[in-house]
């Protein structure tokens, strides 16, 4: 420390940090974030000032036991590195969930291409939801007039019902979590009382054509902010197969708004 220059600071061979810098408090003290903040901008304060270092006594991050400069700085360097080894693998995890998920759509792609009529695209949508998409439970809801048969029923386009999917058809979007009672009563019916969690896609292609509903028994396999890019792509794929074997039109989108 050197008084002489007519104020407490520290002096190397080229650098003075003083505590005139900033606000004086009077006193004449050097607070914490003045050394830091001077450190920052003398980068090569400890090179000119090696035998410092050896006197330097550094908490350990986990057992708080002392270590020198040079060990917390491995450990630094170390920690860093774990972190990015996370990252990485993370990145490779949802890299490989994705490939995954691509591979399950190409497969229904390749069954549903394979379908002759309106009950083999219901069956099909059946098995493979079932068993590539871990689905419990599989509707589909169409909008019009046929048949029900076993995960296949017709809402009339005047069914006061349909109010509850008046958003999901407007915003063409998937959405999942949680339904509500009288949502989960109607579209799974009293099937679905083991219900935890489900996801409900629009079918569209020029009109409404209905709804997919996968139902899940786990909390926690459909949620709401999970992806649903791929969702909305095997929607498109339903889509595609079912409007071939219904009668136009069923629902039309100015009719449904």
């Amino acid at each position: 420390m050197d008084d002489r220059s007519g104020g407490n600071g520290i002096q190397g061979n080229t650098h003075i940090m003083s505590t005139q810098d900033g606000q004086d408090s009077g006193s004449g003290d050097i607070s914490a974030e003045q050394v830091a903040e001077w450190l920052r901008q003398h980068p090569d304060f400890f090179r000119e000032h090696e035998d410092v270092l050896d006197g330097l006594s550094i908490p350990h991050l986990h057992t708080g036991g002392a270590v020198s400069l040079l060990e917390r700085l491995v450990q630094r360097q170390r920690d860093r590195y774990h972190e990015l080894e996370q990252r990485q693998s993370e990145m490779l995890k949802a890299a490989r969930d994705s490939e995954h998920v691509v591979s399950r759509l190409h497969h229904m792609a390749l069954e549903l291409m394979t379908c002759d009529g309106l009950d083999d695209v219901v069956a099909t949508c059946n098995n493979v939801l079932r068993s590539d998409f871990k689905a419990d439970n599989v509707v589909l809801r169409l909008i019009g007039h046929g048949k029900a048969r076993d995960g296949l029923h017709f809402i009339s386009p005047d069914d006061k019902s349909l109010k509850q999917l008046a958003t999901l058809f407007r915003k063409r979007q998937p959405v999942c979590g949680r339904l509500r009672p009288r949502q989960q009563m109607f579209l799974f019916g009293e099937e679905g009382a083991s219900i935890k969690s489900a996801v409900l896609i629009p079918l569209h292609e020029a009109r409404e054509i209905g709804v997919l509903a996968l139902g899940s028994e786990n909390e926690a396999r459909f949620y709401p902010g999970m992806g649903t890019l791929f969702i909305g792509q095997l929607g498109g794929l339903v889509a595609r197969a079912l409007v071939r074997y219904l009668d136009p039109p069923l629902h039309t989108a100015e009719s449904g708004s």
